[in-house]
C-alpha cells in the first residue's frame, strides 16, 4: 500500500552556526535543519503519531528533538524545522580525530540525521496499523559565514533522505 518512494523526506536547508570540539572532548553545537515531507500518493493520507529527529556526528549521538505530530493529506507537503543546540561528550579515536580535523579545515561537517517515526495510513475511512519506517539523511553542512573556522566556499545542498521499512 505504501512504498518507500511514495513519501519523500528531504532536508532542504541547514545552518550550522557553532561546532567546536573542546580539549575536554565536549562538542558544542548549534544546528538548524529544515525538512520537507511529501506524500505523492493521491489516494492516501498519513497520520504521524510519533516523530523524533536525532543528529549524529561520527556515529555519536549529539541530540534529539521531538517534532510536531500531524496529518499529511494526499498530494501534499509539510515543512518542519528542527533546532539542535547544546554540548555533548564526543570520544574520537585517531582516525575519527583526523576526519574531524579535515572537516575543520574544509569548514564542512558530515552530520547524519535519523528520523524515528510511527505513522498510520488512511485510505477512504480505513486506517492501517502503525508502521515504523527507517529514515536516514547523510548531510554535508558548512559552518555558517561569520563563524569561527568558516571559509565560505560551500553552500548546503538540498539532500534527499533514504527511507526503508
Amino acid at each position: 500500500m505504501v512504498r518507500s518512494n511514495d513519501v519523500k523526506f528531504q532536508v532542504y536547508d541547514a545552518e550550522l552556526t557553532h561546532f567546536d570540539l573542546e580539549s575536554n572532548n565536549n562538542l558544542q553545537y548549534s544546528l538548524s535543519l529544515n525538512l520537507s515531507i511529501r506524500n505523492s500518493k493521491s489516494s492516501i493520507g498519513i497520520h504521524y503519531d510519533r516523530f523524533e529527529a536525532t543528529v549524529y556526528y561520527m556515529n555519536q549521538r549529539l541530540g534529539a528533538v521531538p517534532m510536531p505530530l500531524f496529518y499529511l493529506g494526499s498530494k501534499s507537503t509539510t515543512l518542519l524545522r528542527a533546532l539542535f543546540e547544546g554540548q555533548t561528550l564526543v570520544l574520537l579515536n585517531g582516525n575519527e580525530r583526523k576526519k574531524f580535523e579535515d572537516d575543520q579545515k574544509t569548514g564542512v561537517y558530515r552530520i547524519d540525521l535519523k528520523l524515528s517515526i510511527n505513522f498510520r495510513v488512511m485510505v477512504l475511512h480505513l486506517v492501517t496499523w502503525p508502521m515504523k519506517p527507517i529514515v536516514r539523511c547523510h548531510l554535508k553542512i558548512p559552518l555558517a559565514l561569520g563563524s569561527s573556522n568558516s571559509n565560505g566556499r560551500f553552500d548546503f545542498q538540498s539532500t534527499r533522505c533514504h527511507v526503508g521499512f
